[in-house]
C-alpha cells in the first residue's frame, strides 16, 4: 500500500511472538493505522482520503463507509450474527471477542481474547504482554486500538470517537433490537476510561490523534485526516 512509510520512533515490537500465536498477525510496526467508529462524525470526517495512506480498522457497521478496511472488528457477538451475511463480501480479516460458534469456518474469521481479572471483571488497561490479549475499555474501539498497538503501530487515528450523544448514537442511527446503544451514561464512561489510559499509549511512543472535532476525548490532540496525514507524512 502507499504510505506505508515506518516512523523513526519507539515501537512495540511482538510481531515475532504474534505470527508463532496466529498465522494472521499483522506486521504494521513503525506504520500508522485509522481506527473508524461508529460516531456521527465519521460519515464526515473524509475517510476516503485513508485509502492507500494508511492501515484501517472499520469498527462494527462502518465497514460500510470503509469498504477498504484491512480489518473489520466487533467485540459483539449479537452483531456478527445478526451481519453473517452482508459482511460475505468483506474481503479483510474479520476479527471478534465474542465469535458465535457458526462463525468459527468463516473466511478471515479470526478471534482474540479481552482480559478478564480475578475478580471476572474485565480489565481496562492497554496490555502489551500477550499478543491477541487486549483490555476491554468498555467498547470495541479501545480493544481495536490495544491491538494496532501490539500489531506494532506508532500512530493511531480516531475516526468517529465522538462518545457524545449530542449528534446523535452512530452515524448510521440506531442499531436493530438486540444489539445494544449507548446512552449518555455509557459514553461518559468509556470516555473516563480512554482518557485516563492515554498516557499509557504515550509513554510507548505511540502518538494517537482524534480526528473527531465534536468528541468528548480530552486527552489526545484534535486534528483533521488531512492534518493527520501531514503530521505523520503520508
Amino acid at each position: 500500500m502507499q504510505g506505508r512509510i515506518r516512523r523513526e520512533t519507539r515501537m512495540i515490537d511482538l510481531y515475532e511472538k504474534g505470527i508463532k500465536k496466529y498465522d494472521w498477525w499483522p506486521d504494521w510496526r513503525g506504520e500508522c493505522v485509522a481506527i473508524i467508529g461508529a460516531g456521527p462524525s465519521a460519515k464526515t470526517a473524509g475517510v476516503e482520503k485513508l485509502k492507500n495512506r494508511m492501515h484501517c480498522i472499520a469498527i462494527n457497521e462502518s465497514y460500510q463507509i470503509c469498504p477498504w478496511a484491512e480489518i473489520l472488528y466487533s467485540c459483539d457477538a449479537a452483531w456478527w450474527q445478526l451481519r453473517q451475511v452482508p459482511i460475505n463480501g468483506f474481503a479483510g480479516l474479520k476479527i471478534a471477542f465474542e465469535c458465535p460458534r457458526e462463525f468459527a469456518k468463516t473466511k478471515n474469521m479470526k478471534q482474540i481474547t479481552v482480559r478478564l481479572d480475578g475478580n471476572r471483571v474485565y480489565c481496562n488497561e492497554f496490555l502489551f504482554d500477550e499478543p491477541g490479549t487486549v483490555g476491554a475499555g468498555g467498547h470495541s474501539g479501545f480493544q481495536a486500538m490495544n491491538m494496532a498497538a501490539q500489531f506494532g503501530a506508532t500512530g493511531i487515528a480516531l475516526i468517529g470517537f465522538d462518545m457524545d450523544a449530542t449528534k446523535g448514537v452512530h452515524w448510521h442511527g440506531f442499531h436493530p433490537v438486540p444489539l445494544r446503544n449507548p446512552d449518555h451514561a455509557r459514553f461518559m464512561k468509556w470516555r473516563e476510561i480512554l482518557d485516563s489510559k492515554a498516557d499509557q499509549l504515550k509513554v510507548k511512543g505511540i502518538d494517537v490523534v482524534n480526528c473527531s472535532p465534536i468528541s468528548s476525548l480530552t486527552k489526545f490532540p484534535k486534528l483533521t485526516i488531512e492534518q493527520t496525514l501531514e503530521r505523520w507524512g503520508l
